[in-house]
């Protein structure tokens, strides 16, 4: 029985080739833009190390002088100064790791003439970066926590800076100059795809780091400190030398510019907050902390979600491609109901032959499925072309200072995405065709017949 009713919805939707192929591109168009959206969407919200999100925390400590402005979202608080950073990350507490980074520059270049040099963004950082955000290896990993200490000359890099310094080939062992500094390569990172550089506060799309060394190594060699500083007013005059100068009056200033992360489980994560109070208290008797105690331990999770909720521009799509979608559905609507209508005349004939009303249903239902199922299709084809527009449009919106390969995968429609597209379109399909097939199966027979 199904193979028959498949035959004859096949034989129908080759009665009206025109108004079948308007059915389809109506729903494609509609389901192409809605589908377009939702992979932007999201892309920008997933989260990165998705499985343990809930246990990464970024820890700001309002240090700042009491005529600072209010601050109520953890958002916008400060990061930490450098002491508190450093003090922070020689807690003993159980299952806890900590990170530190910030951003510094350089010239890069390498010992073949023939590799023009570049300059570059640099995270400083320490070696349990690598293992904390769970970065991925094509050559080699990430330096070791000896290497931390002993200020090493080490450096990982990316593998699009891989290819273009070293042509691709595995460069662990290899020297690499910052400015005129030496260091050697320890590990070339593979595709990292996260949608923000959520890990020194940024949350910048598409702009991850280059270029990683140890951060002690950075102090030492004196590299510039690419930071936001925020100081107390009595040093706020200095916070422009801070990046090339007094390095030693930053590392003890009240200025804060470094990130710090915290890997926590679940069973410290109270423990791991109350002595963050604790230590706030302590400092407050030597001097420091004026102002109400304030402080955010804030997973990984939550700030993802916060800009999220904040990203007006893919809201806003979001809700124009919902509307365009439901006005190709009402136009599908129209369009089935007039392909059903022509076929009022054939429907009365065999429900007066004996058909029953509910095999018409049937085959009705099976043709409109197949419609559905070709306009999800073609929806996703389109989909994937208005991706690749919707890429080129953000790489002329940030004028090229981002390549292609560092933002595709926020432009890629994955199997979860293709399964709901098809999915959402057969639904569709079926949802709107119900008033046209309730239509031309409720039209009497005898009236029909009798007015032929």
């Amino acid at each position: 029985m199904f193979r028959y009713n498949l035959t004859l919805a096949l034989a129908s939707l080759q009665q009206r080739p025109g108004l079948t192929f308007l059915v389809i591109l109506t729903i494609a168009i509609g389901l192409s833009l809605y589908t377009t959206v939702q992979t932007m969407a999201y892309h920008s919200s997933s989260v990165p190390v998705a499985h343990k999100s809930m246990n990464l925390f970024s820890v700001q400590m309002d240090n700042r002088e009491l005529a600072a402005e209010l601050i109520t979202e953890q958002m916008r608080m400060v990061n930490s100064t450098y002491k508190d950073a450093m003090n922070l990350r020689q807690w003993q507490l159980d299952g806890v790791t900590s990170s530190i980074n910030w951003n510094s520059n350089g010239v890069i270049n390498v010992e073949d003439n023939r590799v023009p040099a570049i300059r570059s963004e640099i995270l400083a950082t320490d070696s349990q970066f690598f293992t904390m955000f769970e970065t991925p290896f094509l050559f080699g990993s990430g330096w070791s926590p000896s290497e931390d200490r002993n200020s090493a000359a080490v450096i990982v890099l990316s593998r699009a800076m891989n290819d273009r310094l070293f042509g691709g080939e595995n460069s662990v062992g290899k020297i690499l100059r910052i400015n005129t500094l030496n260091l050697k390569v320890v590990g070339v990172m593979a595709d990292w795809t996260i949608t923000r550089r959520f890990y020194d506060r940024s949350f910048m799309p598409g702009y991850l780091h280059e270029f990683f060394v140890p951060f002690q190594f950075a102090l030492d060699n004196d590299l510039p400190r690419n930071a936001n500083f925020n100081c107390w007013s009595t040093e706020a005059q200095q916070a422009g030398q801070f990046r090339t100068q007094n390095l030693q009056q930053l590392l003890s200033s009240e200025c804060t510019w470094v990130s710090l992360w915290a890997e926590i489980p679940d069973r410290s994560v109270e423990a791991y907050r109350a002595q963050v109070g604790n230590y706030i208290a302590a400092q407050k008797e030597l001097g420091r902390f004026p102002r109400e105690p304030q402080y955010y331990v804030t997973d990984l999770q939550h700030q993802v979600n916060y800009h999220g909720s904040r990203n007006g521009y893919i809201n806003t799509l979001k809700m124009i491609s919902l509307l365009f979608f439901a006005v190709c559905l009402l136009n599908a609507v129209s369009i089935l109901l007039a392909k059903f209508i022509r076929r009022s005349r054939e429907v009365s004939l065999r429900r007066a032959l004996g058909a029953r009303k509910s095999t018409i249903i049937y085959q009705y239902v099976l043709e409109v499925s197949l419609l559905g199922a070709m306009g999800g299709m073609l929806g996703i084809l389109l989909s994937k072309v208005g991706l690749w527009g919707m890429l080129n449009i953000r790489l002329y919106a940030v004028d090229y200072t981002v390549t292609a390969e560092s933002i595709a995968h926020q432009y890629q429609l994955n199997w979860l995405l293709i399964g709901e597209a098809f999915f959402t379109s057969i639904v569709c399909a079926l949802v709107v065709s119900m008033y046209p097939i309730w239509r031309v199966c409720n039209i009497s027979p005898a009236t029909q017949l009798k007015a032929e």
